[in-house]
């Protein structure tokens, strides 16, 4: 009979590996498997909110260019700085490259859920726990707190990387090294790169937690007879935390050609404090609702307590608002009756230190803070105030749950035979994997459809109607479900998003749609002036404009293929119309009948524009007008119709010689919504074009950071080599 400490310190061997891996990708195919077979998710953030991202990134890395800028949602907005297209990020670099936006998507949730099995395996592993026990704590963490959050891509893209994260940061409190250091600052740089970047704040400070609260390997071994056990016990927790912190800090410089971009956007979004527009106690647990452990899918996960969103009534729960999915915490009835079983004093104390010391105090930090009381004071401090969700460190709290209830069923089974002991773990397994389907499938506003509406984009009137006329001149489209006409190819306004321009919520950008006041007629002349001033051209409604402006007229009307799929409306038709005299998205003041403006390229994150002019004018584009832009002037001889093809940046901001093109700041109008430039009388072509300072700088400190990390693994690993130690 092995005891508790051999167990501890066991290696996987290769065949608890491939073990492991096979149990992994079969529970990813079962769970999934209507996504093996061509299936697709429909429902909350899939189609407004990640599929216009993804379309465009598969879009620009098939052009060959890097999707930084994103020209379909509102006026524009920095894809890269916003985070969650994940630009930099490997699975997206090579599954993006190879497949549709619509297979990439779901290739990479079936992938991130096949490593994120896995990688929790490991680390329960590391913690003592057995391979069957090891392997229950993988399924109970996994698919207790992801599946419920299906439609939020972020959360298994992220997700993944936290028990990764823990297990590295194991190895690092275990015995530090530089190659340890090295993996772990990785591991978190990916992490970083993934995006949404609440997930890595979490598994940051939760890797820290450990690394104070863990034991180390080598403590024993560094006492002395001077130093008291407490005294030599707190300096080597403060080493291992040091150790930890240090790969925290090189992450963040890894990961800075993200950061960076991130932070810009930051400095100018709407997450300045201000509660009406950005509240971080957003997506709290209630307290009330924490009953879901024992009362899930039998009480508070049917549909009508979802549907009628009970728990928002029950008592001391947050001023914020909330949601099922933000607030779902649940590990399975039977896991919860085996960390009940750790009330037991004598069971509790034949667990591992490393887990009975550090994660029930883990598990209860992560549940107190995701209730929300917290926030207001938690949030003036440096990363708090940032991210909005706390029910999101439920992620802590469920994977303690798993670990506590592995280590307790690792107990209770430790004088019985192996067989025996698989037996009884794969039962509960079973019993659970279905518990979690159960609660899950309740909760989750994503579900998937056997011919999703993606497939059907082809055939939508819509699409080709608006591509045709977006063709002729730039289209811009007011339309009801934010983001979604951005599938189109075509921009629309409102917008969705998390983390975006401060300008897009202010109250000159709100707009109401078609029905809004039924006894006017619409747009009102108020709001087709703002209608106008935001580049509108088209607008799209789900029922007839009971009163259209004169300026209006019917384009087309009928039932969308792709539209109506999305939103569940069967055969109803759609209505488009379009302004007689759309306003232009790129036109000269003062207006001049001898003038002309011709569009000879445009990208997402490039326009280039020809002008003829009798006289000096101004040069306007209806777009966000945000940091990163620059315009280049270029005279253009009267037989040209292409743009000058390089452009060299002028040393002030005095235009320079009649042969040379200028480059000039991106915008002399302080508008939001109008980028701008001074252009001379004849023809010019103006090209504006992203190029963000913070991705150039971010880029620099990434690859510096890099190669110094490659340099030090390199001299740790050679030295280790010469003393003959293993790395």
């Amino acid at each position: 009979m092995r005891s508790s400490g051999a167990a501890f310190h066991e290696c996987p061997r290769i065949s608890d590996w491939l073990t492991a891996l096979i149990l992994s990708a079969a529970l990813t195919a079962f769970f999934w498997k209507g996504l093996l077979f061509g299936g697709g998710l429909v429902g909350g953030d899939t189609y407004p909110y990640f599929f216009p991202q993804k379309q465009l990134i598969a879009e620009e890395f098939a052009a060959g260019r890097i999707p930084l800028w994103h020209d379909r949602t509102a006026l524009g907005y920095p894809l890269l700085a916003e985070s969650q297209g994940a630009i930099f990020y490997p699975v997206t670099q090579v599954l993006y490259r190879l497949c549709d936006a619509h297979s990439a998507y779901h290739n990479s949730l079936l992938l991130h859920y096949l490593f994120a099995t896995l990688f929790t395996w490991r680390y329960a592993r590391s913690q003592g726990l057995r391979q069957p026990t090891a392997l229950l704590v993988a399924l109970i963490f996994v698919y207790g707190w992801f599946p419920a959050r299906a439609s939020l891509e972020w959360s298994i893209v992220g997700g993944v990387w936290f028990p990764l994260c823990l297990w590295l940061t194991d190895r690092l409190i275990k015995s530090p090294s530089i190659l340890r250091l090295s993996a772990l600052s990785l591991a978190m740089a990916t992490h970083l790169l993934a995006g949404h970047y609440t997930l890595a704040f979490i598994t940051q400070l939760t890797c820290v937690a450990l690394a104070l609260l863990t034991q180390p390997r080598k403590m024993a071994d560094e006492q002395t007879p001077q130093a008291s056990p407490g005294a030599s016990a707190s300096t080597s927790r403060i080493k291992t935390a040091s150790w930890t912190i240090a790969a925290i800090a090189i992450a963040l410089l890894l990961a800075a050609v993200q950061l960076l971009p991130t932070l810009e956007l930051r400095q100018a979004s709407q997450r300045d404090g201000q509660e009406n527009v950005f509240n971080p106690a957003y997506g709290h647990l209630p307290p009330v609702y924490l009953s879901q452990l024992f009362a899930s899918w039998w009480y508070w996960h049917t549909p009508e307590l979802i549907q009628t969103r009970a728990m928002m009534q029950t008592p001391f729960r947050s001023p914020a608002d909330t949601n099922a999915v933000e607030a779902h915490f649940y590990a399975g009835l039977l896991p919860l009756a085996l960390c009940l079983c750790l009330l037991n004093r004598s069971l509790r104390q034949r667990i591992p230190p490393a887990i009975r010391y550090p994660w029930p105090l883990l598990t209860a930090l992560a549940t107190l803070y995701a209730l929300g009381w917290l926030v207001p004071l938690f949030r003036h401090l440096p990363g708090f105030g940032f991210f909005m969700g706390p029910g999101r460190y439920t992620i802590v709290a469920t994977l303690g749950l798993a670990i506590l209830a592995g280590a307790s069923l690792d107990v209770l089974l430790r004088r019985q035979s192996a067989l025996f002991r698989s037996l009884v773990v794969s039962s509960i397994a079973a019993v659970t994997f279905v518990d979690l389907q159960w609660s899950s499938q309740a909760v989750s506003d994503a579900v998937i459809v056997d011919n999703p509406p993606w497939k059907s984009l082809p055939e939508s009137w819509l699409a080709r109607e608006l591509q045709k006329a977006d063709h002729e001149s730039p289209v811009r489209l007011l339309a009801p479900g934010p983001n979604i006409a951005n599938l189109f190819g075509i921009s629309c306004v409102p917008h969705y998003l998390g983390l975006g321009p401060a300008a897009y919520f202010q109250e000159k950008f709100r707009l109401e749609g078609p029905g809004s006041n039924p006894d006017q007629s619409f747009p009102s002349e108020q709001q087709e002036a703002r209608l106008r001033l935001l580049g509108v051209t088209h607008i799209l409604a789900t029922d007839p404009i009971p009163l259209p402006a004169a300026s209006l007229e019917l384009v087309a009307s009928g039932p969308d293929e792709f539209l109506n799929r999305v939103w569940g409306r069967g055969a109803a038709p759609c209505f488009l119309y379009r302004f007689q005299n759309p306003p232009a998205r790129i036109f000269i003041e003062p207006p001049s009948s001898a003038a002309s403006v011709q569009i000879l390229e445009r990208t997402p994150g490039k326009l280039v524009v020809q002008v003829f002019s009798p006289n000096p004018c101004v040069l306007v584009c209806r777009d966000l007008n945000y940091p990163g832009w620059t315009a280049t002037v270029a005279p253009t001889d009267a037989e040209t119709t292409q743009p000058t093809a390089t452009a060299t940046p002028a040393q002030n901001d005095r235009p320079s010689d009649a042969e040379q093109p200028r480059q000039i700041p991106p915008s002399e109008s302080p508008d939001d919504f109008r980028r701008t430039v001074r252009i001379p009388a004849g023809k010019t072509t103006v090209t504006w074009h992203y190029q963000p300072a913070s991705l150039r700088y971010g880029a620099l400190i990434s690859l510096a950071t890099t190669l110094s990390l490659i340099l030090l693994a390199a001299i740790a690993r050679r030295r280790s080599s010469a003393n003959g130690l293993t790395p």
